[in-house]
């Protein structure tokens, strides 16, 4: 049977009554927490845990679910407790890319000229031990990148992540991936009455606007006139929000007005695909028997008419458990939409409003298109 390993300081405990771990793909580290207790039987008559666990906060760890590795990071917290009857301990932590998100961005020089995001992201990730690679084109050099004071140096990465369009989540090693969601599918879908025990959903359109205008400052250029720098913008609409509902945001980086456009996409995108979200389980912790894990960032089928859902949705985040109630994946799920590079009404093919067979499809609505399967 699948089950997790906790190897702290180099050493593999087991005898564990519960246990998650938590991977998404808009969360910077991976997190698990885990129970147990102390005197656990032991196996093939091997004496029972007696002595207290050598487990502190700090303490270098790594999490395996399924021989998979999930966390290379450390302990955040260990919590022990006891009764008359019984002695329990609680550990929970994360990997290694905790500390680029807890932790200011302390930088001397605090200011970098023609440095693409991957470059950027490993200078400032490099004091940490925090390797950074890149599984897509992290596309052109900025002009200047530059800190603000008292921001993490995980914030400092992602103010210029969304100018690219990029996701940051950990590669499951101790380091930091600069990535794109959607571009795997699960090998099984997601269907009521057969894989699914059971599912929520919700539509929330009260933090969605009709338009998006962000401005901000171009780099100096020996090129530009003060008009042209201190001038620039980008723009998009939601044609799916009727009233008259604008949003407007300072980039929190110069650029150009392209990049300005490109940052007005991801907030419109962001809020059009979380608008339309599910949560999910299914049981164990694999897409079928011997395969796959279930992941974040995988286009998944769901077919369900209870939750009137039939299409392609995104894994955002999965959560493994095992404890009272066996042995269950978590998979949190939102539109394609919320991390579409793509402008929320750039594209043609935006008017079926309805399932395949027919019926009003409230989820393809949500984000005013239907992606069919393929």
């Amino acid at each position: 049977m699948d089950d997790l390993e906790l190897l702290v300081n180099g050493m593999n405990y087991s005898g564990w009554t519960s246990i998650g771990v938590t991977r998404a793909i808009d969360a910077a580290t991976t997190a698990f927490t885990a129970t147990l207790t102390e005197r656990w039987e032991g196996n093939e008559g091997a004496a029972a845990q007696v002595e207290p666990w050598p487990i502190l906060p700090g303490d270098a760890c790594e999490v395996r679910l399924a021989s998979f590795r999930m966390v290379v990071g450390y302990v955040d917290i260990f919590k022990p407790s006891y009764s008359a009857s019984d002695h329990t301990i609680n550990i929970q932590g994360r990997d290694k890319v905790a500390d680029l998100v807890d932790c200011s961005a302390v930088h001397t020089p605090d200011e970098w000229k023609n440095v693409n995001l991957l470059k950027f992201a490993q200078i400032l990730a490099a004091p940490f031990g925090v390797s950074v690679i890149a599984d897509i084109d992290v596309g052109e050099p900025f002009a200047v990148c530059k800190l603000q004071q008292g921001e993490t140096a995980f914030k400092a990465i992602e103010r210029y992540a969304r100018q690219r369009k990029a996701l940051l989540m950990p590669d499951g090693a101790g380091g930091l991936l600069i990535t794109r969601a959607g571009v795997r599918r699960a090998s099984a879908s997601l269907v009521q009455g057969e894989n699914i025990l059971n599912a929520s959903g919700t539509l929330d359109h009260s933090q969605r606007f009709s338009n998006y205008l962000v401005k901000g400052q171009a780099s100096y250029s020996p090129d530009s006139t003060g008009e042209t720098e201190a001038h620039i913008e980008g723009a998009v609409t939601d044609s799916g929000i009727k009233r008259y509902r604008p949003m407007l945001l300072v980039a929190e980086t110069g650029g150009t007005s392209s990049s300005l456009h490109a940052r007005a996409t991801w907030e419109a995108n962001t809020r059009i695909g979380k608008a339309a979200a599910a949560s999910i389980s299914v049981q164990g912790w694999r897409q079928s028997p011997g395969g796959p894990l279930w992941e974040p960032g995988l286009l998944v089928y769901v077919r369900s008419s209870w939750l009137r859902m039939d299409g392609w949705m995104l894994i955002r985040q999965v959560t493994y458990e095992r404890g009272e109630g066996g042995t269950t994946s978590k998979l949190e799920i939102v539109s394609p939409q919320a991390f579409d590079p793509e402008p929320p009404d750039g594209k043609e093919a935006k008017k079926g409003k309805s399932g395949k067979t027919g019926k009003r499809n409230i989820w393809a609505e949500a984000i005013g298109e239907e992606e069919p399967p393929k």
